[in-house]
């Protein structure tokens, strides 16, 4: 089968908050706690107990591990796999809102161009 993602993935876990987003403003939902299964410049897998609807939109905080960078985005969720029954999802989001300078970071982060910082 043809990989069909755009961007190199790095297999890692980072701290995610997610909030997610209605009409473009926080739900009232609440804010849930993640980590990524694995991190690329276009978008993040992640475990979760927060079931999440497809095609929704939430904003991602994520504290990049190597180089304990905080950045954020919007992203759209593209796909949920439910795992365990009802209590754990894989969860695939798409970054569709991203500064360049939160890009310029996660480009960074992806080819091991930065430091950690002291």
């Amino acid at each position: 089968m043809k990989e069909r993602r755009r961007d190199p993935r790095l297999s890692e876990e980072n701290k995610v908050v997610l909030t997610p987003l209605t009409n473009g403003k926080e739900s009232p939902k609440g804010t849930y706690y993640s980590l990524t299964k694995d991190i690329s410049v276009g978008g993040i897998r992640i475990m979760t107990d927060a079931p999440l609807a497809v095609d929704s939109r939430v904003r991602v905080e994520i504290t990049l591990a190597k180089s304990r960078v905080r950045v954020q985005a919007v992203a759209r969720v593209r796909w949920v796999k439910e795992l365990f029954g009802k209590d754990v999802y894989e969860t695939g989001l798409e970054f569709i809102e991203v500064n360049p300078d939160v890009e310029m970071a996660l480009m960074d982060h992806m080819y091991g161009k930065v430091k950690p910082q002291d």
